[in-house]
């Protein structure tokens, strides 16, 4: 019997446990149902007392005692009092203290629902950043300021602003902050950014954020966070994941009426060798930013002009009067030479055009005076705002700045000694870049607390075997002053620090602004000698903690999160972006006003721009030698054309050129 008695006890209890676990509401039904039973029981009670003509009557006297104390004080007789008060005192739980906790329960599972980003969003036309990486801040902040460059992104899908959405696999309180934070009180708005929570690797998370109905989907690469598992694949198979998006019941109801095509998607691949499968991968509009390769090339182009960084900053960070824009080119401007466009940007450099062709947009940089403009071709322009690249709808043609020929090559040194500190993905790709110049001889020393055989594999596994570079490993920890001293860092012409992609980005820069700050204490001060440093971080949040004592700062995040930012709202920048910073194409570098006769001469920058086109070149700037008296250089990117300076000999321009077909030909 009693064995019987515990398990009937254990099966109720099994079933009101499923009945509460269901949710708020039905806690609410069982609390009400209790309440129910024991109004019944305190009317079963008194009924009889004579106090009461019916059996309703009695129950609804219970359910006023369980429901308010109120009433207490209107019983008579010792007997309806005790009822009474042991009605009062339930009601004290069942009421004050059951209900109320169910009640509030159920309201911060509502808020914690909306708090964490778990309801669809109802939107067309918007802009959705895939994943949190310590990209995403910044290719938000980049979206929400580049307000005169969506107006033709927002032109063209009829909408008034710009709405943006992040998913992240967990939205809470502090990521809003963290958000907040990081984009910027003056540019964060609650109505144009949404979070919302989820993986892009499950379909109905992605209809969470309509990724089906936006115009740009942009999936920055995933971190390093989990062992044996490459970002590549993560991204391609959040790809394909998105390849589902034609699949799904709406868009399948609508093929054939009208259906809406895939959105634009731009992704970051580490690894260029993965672009043919994420292409297969995703049938959509693909756009790929090659990073590694990108930042290689930068840190390359800044190792043999150092200095260079500069202008890449002023390029590639908003706020810095010199962004790349593209134009359409107006019909009245159609059929005219390129040459004959001199004058037709007074406050923007006329860069080149992008033109389709087979589908395909092929930048034309610097080209040759006679390039005819053509329908469908797009200016490329660098200008400090929206407004100043308008092409002028009338043009009078004047006669052309450019010369004719090759421009000859820069002077650089033949032999550099290169110490590289650190290790991460980038490396292989440096060292490739780095291979790449034939006619240049490169002496590079590796030293990190990476082990030699593990570089030595990821070297392998990238195809790199040095033939033209010296290359040798060293296992130390720069942040250790005896360990740095031993590398004769002096000897060096250049020191590029790198920033560890396998550690937390804020382990990583501070380990760098450590051995940073070790290494100044070995060399001498930067305007007396010495090597040129480069220093990659990881984080631009950790820039205002940097003392730069005259080293050269490269924030790949920054750089990569503006590149793609602005390729979501303008596709065809991804050629320009690949073609101006990249391995291939014309070449940014500097080059000594002697050389065009500009010593000692008062000039303005417009000046400066036609003795530089005679050359069948391209103005970018001007880098002022120790003008403040600190020993510190003035590099400006794209000036106003009527601020003068007087050239001294030293001083140098910043210039674009493809000075040989062949310069990197490996000899």
């Amino acid at each position: 019997m009693t064995d019987m008695l515990a398990t009937l006890r254990n099966r109720f209890q099994l079933l009101l446990e499923r009945f509460l676990v269901r949710g708020p509401l039905f806690r609410l039904m069982f609390v009400i149902g209790v309440v129910v039973g024991t109004s019944v029981t305190g009317g079963l009670l008194v009924v009889g007392t004579g106090n009461f003509d019916s059996l309703p009557e009695a129950i609804w006297w219970a359910f006023l005692r369980l429901s308010d104390p109120g009433y207490l004080g209107d019983d008579e007789g010792v007997y309806m009092r005790i009822v009474s008060t042991g009605l009062t005192v339930a009601g004290y739980v069942l009421f004050m203290g059951a209900m109320i906790a169910i009640m509030t329960q159920w309201l911060n599972l509502a808020l914690r629902r909306l708090e964490n980003g778990l309801t669809p969003i109802a939107d067309r036309d918007h802009i959705v950043v895939l994943g949190w990486t310590t990209r995403t801040s910044t290719i938000v902040r980049e979206l929400l300021l580049s307000s005169e460059r969506a107006q033709h992104f927002l032109r063209s899908r009829k909408r008034r602003s710009l709405s943006v959405v992040v998913q992240a696999e967990e939205v809470d309180a502090e990521l809003h902050q963290e958000l907040r934070e990081r984009v910027g009180v003056e540019v964060f708005r609650s109505g144009r950014l949404v979070l919302r929570s989820g993986t892009p690797l499950r379909p109905d998370h992605l209809q969470r954020v309509a990724a089906r109905d936006a115009a740009a989907l942009i999936l920055p690469a995933p971190i390093y966070d989990t062992p044996g598992v490459n970002p590549d694949t993560e991204t391609i198979k959040t790809l394909l994941s998105l390849s589902c998006l034609d699949d799904d019941d709406e868009t399948v109801g609508r093929k054939g009426h009208g259906a809406r095509p895939l959105p634009l998607v731009v992704a970051e691949l580490l690894d260029a060798r993965r672009l043919v499968t994420a292409r297969r991968a995703y049938p959509g509009p693909l756009e790929v930013v090659n990073s590694q390769s990108l930042v290689a090339s930068l840190m390359c182009q800044t190792i043999r002009h150092p200095g260079l960084s500069h202008v890449f900053a002023g390029l590639l960070a908003y706020g810095e009067d010199s962004e790349i824009y593209v134009r359409d080119v107006p019909p009245s401007l159609h059929g005219l030479r390129f040459g004959d466009l001199g004058e037709a940007f007074p406050a923007a450099i006329l860069l080149g055009v992008v033109r389709v062709d087979d589908g395909e947009p092929q930048p034309m940089l610097n080209p040759n005076d006679d390039l005819r403009l053509k329908q469908g071709d797009r200016f490329v322009l660098v200008a400090e705002d929206h407004a100043s690249t308008t092409p002028p709808v009338q043009h009078t043609p004047s006669r052309p700045d450019h010369g004719r020929g090759v421009p000859t090559p820069p002077e650089l040194k033949r032999h550099r000694r290169v110490l590289i500190l650190g290790w991460n993905e980038t490396v292989p790709d440096l060292l490739a870049e780095l291979e790449r110049y034939g006619s240049e001889r490169f002496e590079v020393t590796v030293g990190s607390m990476t082990p030699v055989a593990r570089r030595e594999r990821m070297l392998f596994e990238h195809d790199f075997e040095p033939e033209r570079i010296s290359l040798q490993h060293v296992e130390l920890d720069y942040t250790l002053p005896g360990q740095l001293r031993r590398l004769e860092p002096e000897r060096f012409d250049n020191i590029v620090f790198v920033a560890s992609d396998r550690i937390e980005s804020h382990e990583t820069d501070a380990r760098t602004l450590v051995g940073h700050l070790l290494l100044r204490e070995l060399l001498p001060p930067a305007n007396r000698g010495g090597p040129d440093v480069l220093v990659e971080l990881a984080e631009s949040a950790n820039l205002s903690s940097f003392p730069s004592d005259g080293s050269e700062l490269l924030v790949p995040p920054l750089l990569i999160s503006h590149i793609m930012a602005q390729i979501a709202l303008r596709p065809e920048l991804r050629v320009v972006f690949e073609d101006l910073f990249g391995a291939e194409g014309p070449e940014i570098f500097f080059r000594s006003v002697r050389e065009y006769g500009l010593v000692d001469r008062d000039v303005t920058f417009a000046d400066v721009s036609h003795a530089v086109a005679a050359h069948n070149e391209t103005a970018l700037g001007v880098r002022l030698r120790s003008r403040t008296g600190d020993g510190d250089d003035e590099i400006l990117v794209n000036p106003p054309r009527d601020r003068g300076w007087q050239l001294r000999d030293g001083d140098e321009l910043v210039v674009l050129a493809i000075y040989s077909s062949d310069r990197r030909t490996m000899l």
